[in-house]
Parts: C-alpha cells; structure tokens; sequence
C-alpha cells in the first residue's frame, strides 16, 4: 500500500461519532470502580495511622500507665496518673529519692510518696537500679496505692529527657 492508498481510504471503519465516544471514555466502569476501592482503603489507612500517631489509646491498654489519684480528666487523673487495667501509678518528676522511697512531683504539684522493693524493675533507657534516679527526671511509676496514698512500685520508668 502505498502512501496516497493510506490518505485515500477511511481512518475509520464504520460510524465516526460511535469511535469519537468511545475515545472520549477512557476508563472503563470496571476501572472506575477499582480506582474507588483504591481511594477507600488509601483513606482507611490513612485515618488507622492518624488515629495510632496522634489518638488516644484505650484505657485497657497494658503499657498506659494507671493512677493513685480519683478524679478523672479526659483520661489523665488530677494526680498526674493514669487508671488502666494494669493496677495504679502515678506520673511526674523526681523530687527525691531517699533510700529505697522515690519523692515523686505531679504535673499539678501534689508530691506522691512511692515506695520499691527488690522486686521493682527500674528503667533508665536501659534497665537501671534506684540511684540511676535524679531529681527532675520525668517516671512512671506502676504500682498498687496503699490506704495512705503511697505506691508500692512494680515499676518505675525513666523517661527520656525532653
């Protein structure tokens, strides 16, 4: 075929109107539908790492520290401390530590008394013991309170400075 057969004959078999509609619809219903799955599970989870980078997590959640203090606030106790599932505990800084006894300070200013044994882990980072514990520290303390308010700590961990 030469090239004044090709300009001679017809660019398109049949109707021309029928081709120019189908060329103006360039994605198919089937592709429509998957591209809005596609946008549906990109949403989910975008909205799941949201929810996990800035949302609350459960109270039931064993790693939330728990609270010595009553009187919940959105979660967070007016004693500095958490209430969860794992017993009570309490949040702040370290006043002083004055043997085996941790003076700890509540974000609101109220001094928690807690107390250790050889059984209380303590973590600095990495695993530590009580004198690894300076004043001005940020802990957690993890324990069950007694009738006077003292924690009897199963835990205490030092967080990072900040």
């Amino acid at each position: 075929m030469n090239a004044e057969e090709i300009v001679a004959s017809p660019a398109v078999d049949g109707d021309l109107n029928a081709e120019m509609r189908r060329a103006a619809k360039p994605f198919s219903r089937t592709t429509l539908v998957l591209a809005g799955l596609v946008v549906l599970a990109v949403a989910f989870g975008g909205g799941a790492w949201t929810h996990a980078a800035f949302g609350s997590s459960s109270s039931s959640t064993p790693t939330r520290p728990s609270g010595t203090q009553a009187g919940t606030q959105g979660g967070q106790q007016q004693g500095g401390g958490f209430r969860g599932a794992g017993g009570r505990g309490t949040t702040g800084t370290v006043d002083h530590v004055d043997g085996t006894t941790v003076y700890v300070k509540t974000a609101q200013g109220t001094e928690v008394k807690v107390s250790t044994s050889d059984s209380t882990t303590v973590g600095v980072t990495q695993q530590g013991k009580l004198s690894d514990l300076k004043p001005g520290a940020t802990v957690v303390v993890q324990g069950q309170a007694g009738e006077d308010g003292t924690v009897t700590a199963q835990a205490i961990t030092q967080q990072a400075a900040r």
